[in-house]
């Protein structure tokens, strides 16, 4: 499914029973030219505008809790794979 254009530069970095969090640059409105670098969530194909997956924007502190849970719960569950793909988003949120 096509994605709303404000997002781009978009990767998906966890799945969970549909649940899907990206990263990538959010341009609200297309009004500056790169966009911040956010977190986003959507479920498949919702929710939609006209037709057009458009991911929700997680607040930074919501986000930055998200991904330290996240990366606690891989952790413990062993999972080296998601703890590599959470590290990346953290890291892309650093500076």
């Amino acid at each position: 499914m096509q994605m709303i254009s404000y997002w781009t530069d978009v990767e998906e970095i966890y799945v969970d029973e549909g649940l899907v969090l990206i990263i990538g640059r959010y341009n609200h409105k297309n009004e500056n030219p790169i966009g911040d670098k956010c977190l986003g969530v959507h479920w498949g194909d919702y929710p939609q505008s006209r037709g057009v997956l458009s991911p929700c924007v997680i607040p930074a502190e919501t986000r930055d809790a998200i991904l330290a849970g996240l990366l606690h719960q891989a952790v413990m569950n062993k999972k080296s794979d998601v703890v590599e793909r959470i590290m990346k988003a953290i890291e892309y949120f650093k500076d």
